[in-house]
C-alpha cells in the first residue's frame, strides 16, 4: 500500500515538472527578449507607430466634425470612445518589448483591433441614421475617393457659405469639407439665402413622397417658389435645419419647435432670428420658418401714421390711465402696434405686463404672460385677473374673447391703470360696437375709453422701379377725387423692368415684386366728452360716427387714398387690403377721398351718410 502511494506521488511530481517546464521556458524567453539598457528604442519601429497613428488621428478629427451634422451620434460620447480605444491599444502596444518581432506584431494587432473596432462601430451606427447618399465607407463613397482630385475639388467648391448660420446654442455652423455633407449644406444655403434676399417673413415647405412645395410670405403676400429646390435637396435642407435648430432629425410626425440665427455674409446686417417649426403625417413632412425682422421692433413713429394722428396718439399714450383699443382684421399688424405702444413707456420706471396667446417676440424688461388653453385650467379672463393683482402700471391684452375680459379691462382703466387691448374688427366703429356689446356696462366703457384705432397694412411701392401713370377718370369720380387736380398716380412696372434693348431685367431693390416693405393705414376715433356722453346713453353707432365726422375724423379708406396720392402705395394695393368679407358702411364701394368734416345732421337718428359722401 505504501509502495503504491510512493509510485503515485512520483508520477504526479513528474507530471507537474513536465507542465512547469514550458511555462518556465516562456518566461525565460520573455525575459531574454527584454532589451539591454539603451537598446529599447528602435527608430524604424517608432516611425511605423507614428505612421499607423496618422489615419487614426485623421479619423478622430473627422468624427469631431461629423457629429456636428449627425446629432444622433453624441459628440462627447463618440469622441471619448474613438480616442479611448486608440489610446488603450497604443499603451498596450508600447508596453510590450519591441526587440522581439513577434511581440511587436502582437502589440500592433491589439492596437489595430481596439482602434479599428471602435471606428467601425461608429461608421456602422452613423450610417444607420443618415440617408443612403450621405453614408460613408460604402462602395459609392470609396469610389468617389478613388475618383481623383478633380471630383473632390468640385465637391468642396460647392460648399460655399453665402449665409452664416448659428446654432440654437450659439455655435457657428462650419463649412463642411466632407463631400457627403456638402449636398445638405448647399441646399440649406440656397433656401436661407433666397428667403433672406427676397425679404421673406415666413417660409412654408411641404415635402411629400414624390414632390416638394415651397412658398414665401413677402410683405404680407404669399409667393410660390417652384424652381429653387428639388425634392432630394429639400430633404437635405430640412434635415440640416432641424439639426442646427436642435430638433430630432428622425422625428417626422410630432410637432417640434426650435430656432437658429443667420445673416447673409458680406453684409453689415444684424443676425436674423429664425423660428423653426416642423410637423407631418405619414404622407408628408412640413417645415415652417418665421423670420423675425426689424419691422417687429418698430416704435409708434415708425408705423406710418400721419403727423396729426401720431401727435394725437402720443399724447394719449402719455396719459397715466385709460383704455386704448387697437383693432383690425387678422394679419393687419395689431400686435406690432400694441408692442410699439408699450415701447413708448419707460419699462424701468413702470411695471409693464402683458397677457397674450402667442408671443410675437420677447420684449425687453416687460413681463409677458402666455395663455395656453391646453395648459391653463382657468379662463383667459381669470388669468387677466391674476395679472391685474400684481399692481401693474400698464397692461397689454392681446385680444378680447369674452364679456368678463372686456369688463375687467374697462374697470382696470377706470381704476387708474393704462390698458392696451386688441380687438379683431373691420374699423374703429365696429370695434366700439363689439366692446360695448361684450362689456355691457355703458358707463364703465364710456369712462374708460380714450381712443379706438383701426388699421391695415399696405405694401409700399419700390422707389427704384415705380412708374407714374394717368389714372382712369371714372375711377377718380367714383372715389370722389378731382380729376383735373390729379396729374398721375404711381404703380409697379406693368410688364416688369426692361433694358434699352427690351430684355427683361430684375430690380435689385424689390426683386421684381414692385413693392418694398409695408406701412400702416390708420383710423383714429378719439373719445372726447361729447362722444363719451353718446356712448353712456347707448346712442347708435351712426350717431357716434356723425359726431366723430364733425370733429374732423378721417375714415380708414380716406387715409389710404392720401398715401396713394403721395406715391407711397398704389391704388391696386389699397383696394386689395380694403376688401372685407363683412359688408359695412365703410367697406362698400371704392375708397373715397378725404373730405372736409360734414356738418352735424339735423336728425340725430340719421346716419349722415349723404353728408359723409361729400
Amino acid at each position: 500500500m505504501r509502495a503504491s502511494q510512493r509510485r503515485t506521488s512520483a508520477a504526479l511530481l513528474s507530471a507537474g515538472l513536465c507542465l512547469m517546464i514550458p511555462s518556465v521556458t516562456l518566461a525565460a524567453d520573455t525575459l531574454a527578449a527584454v532589451p539591454e539598457p539603451g537598446g529599447y528604442m528602435s527608430p524604424l519601429r517608432i516611425g511605423l507607430v507614428l505612421l499607423c497613428m496618422l489615419p487614426w488621428l485623421a479619423f478622430c478629427q473627422w468624427v469631431e466634425k461629423d457629429t456636428q451634422y449627425v446629432r444622433r451620434m453624441g459628440r462627447d460620447t463618440w469622441n471619448g470612445i474613438i480616442l479611448g480605444g486608440g489610446i488603450v491599444g497604443l499603451v498596450v502596444w508600447i508596453m510590450l518589448p519591441w526587440n522581439s518581432v513577434g511581440l511587436f506584431a502582437a502589440g500592433f494587432g491589439l492596437w489595430f483591433l481596439a482602434t479599428v473596432g471602435t471606428c467601425a462601430a461608429y461608421v456602422v451606427l452613423r450610417n444607420g441614421h443618415v440617408d443612403a447618399n450621405a453614408r460613408v465607407f460604402t462602395a459609392r463613397h470609396i469610389k468617389s475617393w478613388l475618383g481623383g482630385l478633380g471630383k473632390k475639388t468640385e465637391a468642396k467648391a460647392t460648399a460655399f457659405e453665402r449665409v452664416r448660420m448659428t446654432r440654437h446654442n450659439g455655435e457657428k455652423v462650419p463649412v463642411p469639407t466632407d463631400p457627403t455633407q456638402t449636398d445638405a449644406f448647399e441646399a440649406t444655403q440656397n433656401l436661407l439665402f433666397d428667403a433672406l434676399w427676397r425679404r421673406a417673413t415666413e417660409v412654408e415647405m411641404l415635402i411629400s413622397a414624390n414632390d416638394v412645395r415651397l412658398a414665401y410670405r413677402i410683405d404680407g403676400v404669399g409667393t410660390p417658389r417652384t424652381d429653387l429646390l428639388t425634392r432630394d435637396a429639400a430633404v437635405h435642407a430640412i434635415n440640416l435645419i432641424k439639426t442646427v435648430a436642435g430638433l430630432d432629425v428622425e422625428e417626422r410626425r410630432r410637432p417640434q419647435q426650435g430656432s437658429l440665427t443667420s445673416v447673409i455674409t458680406g453684409t453689415n446686417a444684424r443676425p436674423t432670428e429664425i423660428e423653426v417649426r416642423t410637423s407631418g403625417t405619414t404622407q408628408y413632412e412640413k417645415l415652417s420658418l418665421r423670420i423675425v425682422g426689424e419691422e417687429n421692433r418698430l416704435r409708434i413713429g415708425d408705423l406710418g401714421m400721419d403727423d396729426k394722428q401720431l401727435a394725437a396718439l402720443e399724447e394719449i399714450i402719455r396719459k397715466p390711465s385709460g383704455l386704448v383699443v387697437i383693432s383690425g382684421p387678422h394679419g393687419s399688424g395689431v400686435t406690432s402696434t400694441l408692442y410699439a405702444a408699450l415701447r413708448n413707456h419707460d419699462a424701468f420706471m413702470q411695471n409693464l405686463l402683458t397677457i397674450e396667446r402667442e408671443t410675437l417676440m420677447e420684449l425687453e424688461n416687460i413681463t409677458q404672460h402666455i395663455y395656453d388653453s391646453t395648459k391653463h385650467e382657468a379662463s383667459y379672463a381669470r388669468q387677466l385677473q391674476t395679472v391685474l393683482r400684481r399692481e401693474p402700471d400698464v397692461v397689454m391684452i392681446s385680444d378680447c374673447p369674452d364679456r368678463e375680459t372686456a369688463h375687467l379691462a374697462a374697470k382696470a382703466a377706470c381704476d387708474g391703470k393704462k390698458i392696451y387691448m386688441g380687438i379683431q374688427a373691420r374699423d374703429s366703429f365696429d370695434a366700439l360696437k363689439k366692446l360695448v356689446s361684450l362689456a355691457g356696462d355703458l358707463d364703465t366703457v364710456a369712462k374708460a375709453l380714450v381712443v379706438l384705432t383701426s388699421q391695415r397694412l399696405v405694401r409700399k411701392l419700390c422707389i427704384a422701379c415705380r412708374q407714374p401713370y394717368k389714372p382712369d377718370p371714372n375711377l377718380l369720380k367714383k372715389a370722389n377725387l378731382p380729376a383735373d387736380k390729379i396729374d398721375h398716380f404711381f404703380r409697379p412696372p406693368p410688364g416688369g423692368l426692361v433694358d434699352a434693348k427690351g430684355n427683361p431685367i430684375l430690380c435689385t431693390n424689390c426683386q421684381g415684386s414692385g413693392y418694398f416693405g409695408r406701412t400702416g393705414v390708420f383710423e383714429l376715433l378719439e373719445i372726447d366728452d361729447g362722444l363719451r356722453d353718446l356712448i353712456a346713453k347707448g346712442q347708435p353707432v351712426s350717431a357716434i360716427r356723425a359726431m366723430a365726422r364733425k370733429n374732423g375724423m378721417l375714415y380708414l379708406q380716406e387715409v389710404g387714398l392720401q398715401k396713394v396720392m403721395n406715391g407711397v402705395t398704389s391704388m391696386t394695393e389699397l383696394l386689395r387690403v380694403m376688401r372685407d368679407e363683412e359688408a359695412g358702411p365703410n367697406s362698400q364701394g371704392p375708397p373715397r377721398a378725404p373730405t372736409a368734416p360734414a356738418p352735424k345732421p339735423k336728425n340725430p337718428k340719421s346716419d349722415g351718410s349723404k353728408k359723409e359722401r361729400g
